[in-house]
């Protein structure tokens, strides 16, 4: 089976005494797929990272790693036990777990990038900002705007008459109307008994428009006298060109009885959908919603109208982001140094993986002392809080910044080398070297080495 060729020797064992337990009968209260399930949730890898999602020049890239391995690499004898293997598989993890959190250390195009801005305004009560772009070296991003808000974009209400509540208006039938929703149109059906008063008739129409979610809201008000009416508000603001409403209701022609819409006012609009008018840097504009995004940068959520002076809409540093981000790389770093110093095997060169590492540390070290980022004698890195803040928040944060994200883009390079050849950190005797005059050719057997290890003795 090829999932029994995937597993280590003890584990085929183990599978395979299940599966005569199961033809024997003996353990009939274990299910064979609970064999399968066991094994691929302890073997399989549990999670994924955003760098294991790969455009076609990033594999493009990675096959041409392997191969200009291939091509200078000495033919290897590889242990026949599953303890090497394993040893590689878990480092080929680690590696690519590693490289995905610094990736996902933030969702910008450029991910080692450490630009973390954020949007704000000179009146959030009015007007809050959102900075979306990739860097702010572009005109709006740059300079910013102002905003001068005239009204808010609102949704369609319409409300019905008010009922006195314990009265009985409709007599006892099958009724139906209708409602459009933009081009869409939709029928509800209900039945009113002798015993529904003007209250339970509302209530069971109201239930029935907010179970059918088709973009409308529905609650029951009162007015000062104690009488209720049905008040029914599209869930979508604003009219597009061509539209005059947001939804209409109307009597249906069904064949069931009709009545409803006008006993209930279902079809009186109270208050008609309206867009948000606005201005920025003078030019006059509209929106059907109160939430929009301005050239590409910002996305502008309008909270009331400004009614002394305009807002300004600009970008910032966000300090507290960017240094959550480079605790984050470091505590990943020091995940890794400590995960490689704890395997102690004989055939699994962890000393080489871990001075690997911390070889990227102590080159860029010189240059990252200034931010507060230490390297201590285990080979893991330590932060002073005080000097990071400063260097965050100081005039020239990004010169004093720029060896951190180099660090951070060397460490993602390393671990994308661990990802192609795992091999070489675990014991593995030379065979052969190849001719050095025939640089040209590479050994079809080497290529990912690691990814055979897996198939146990299936020849």
């Amino acid at each position: 089976m090829p999932l029994m060729r995937q597993m280590p020797m003890e584990w085929q064992n183990i599978y395979s005494h299940v599966i005569k337990e199961e033809r024997r009968g003996i353990m009939a209260g274990i299910s064979l797929n609970g064999a399968y399930n066991h094994f691929i949730q302890d073997y399989v890898s549990k999670d994924v990272a955003h760098a294991d999602t790969h455009r076609k020049d990033e594999l493009r890239d990675v096959y041409k790693s392997i191969a200009r391995i291939n091509k200078n690499s000495p033919l290897y004898l590889l242990t026949d036990d599953d303890k090497s293997r394993n040893d590689a598989i878990e480092i080929k993890e680690r590696a690519r777990q590693l490289q995905g959190n610094i990736i996902g250390l933030n969702n910008q195009e450029d991910k080692l990038s450490l630009d973390h801005t954020s949007g704000y305004t000179s009146d959030e009560e009015k007007v809050v900002a959102s900075y979306i772009g990739k860097t702010p070296d572009e005109d709006i991003g740059k300079t910013g705007f102002v905003i001068e808000v005239s009204s808010l974009a609102s949704a369609q209400v319409n409300t019905g008459r008010f009922l006195q509540k314990d009265s009985f208006g409709l007599p006892a039938k099958d009724y139906a109307f209708d409602v459009r929703v933009g081009k869409q149109e939709f029928e509800f059906q209900f039945s009113i008994y002798q015993t529904d008063r003007n209250i339970d008739i509302q209530d069971k129409i109201s239930k029935l428009i907010n179970k059918a979610n088709i973009g409308l809201a529905s609650n029951i008000i009162e007015d000062s006298q104690g009488r209720s009416a049905l008040q029914i508000t599209s869930t979508k603001t604003g009219l597009r060109a061509g539209e005059s409403s947001q939804f209409e209701v109307y009597e249906s022609s069904s064949g069931l009885a009709v009545g409803s819409v006008a006993h209930l006012g279902l079809d009186q609009v109270s208050a008609p959908a309206s867009n948000a008018h606005f201005t920025l840097n003078g030019e006059e504009k509209s929106s059907i919603s109160n939430r929009f995004t301005v050239g590409g940068k910002f996305e502008l959520t309008l909270q009331g109208p400004t009614t002394t002076e305009p807002v300004f809409v600009g970008v910032k540093k966000d300090n507290e982001a960017l240094k959550k981000h480079i605790s984050s790389l470091i505590d990943n770093y020091n995940g890794f140094v400590k995960d490689a110093a704890g395997d102690k095997d004989v055939k699994f060169k962890s000393d080489k993986l871990k001075s690997e590492i911390v070889g990227i540390a102590k080159q860029y070290m010189s240059t990252m002392t200034d931010t507060g980022i230490n390297l201590e004698a285990d080979g893991t890195l330590s932060i002073d809080d005080e000097l990071l803040t400063q260097a965050i928040s100081g005039a020239e944060s990004d010169i004093s910044l720029a060896p951190v994200k180099q660090f951070s883009s060397a460490l993602i390079d390393k671990a994308k080398e661990i990802s192609v050849d795992p091999m070489k950190y675990v014991d593995r005797p030379v065979v052969n070297y190849k001719n050095p005059d025939n640089k040209d050719t590479s050994s079809p057997y080497i290529t990912s080495e690691y990814s055979g290890m897996m198939f146990n003795n299936y020849c």
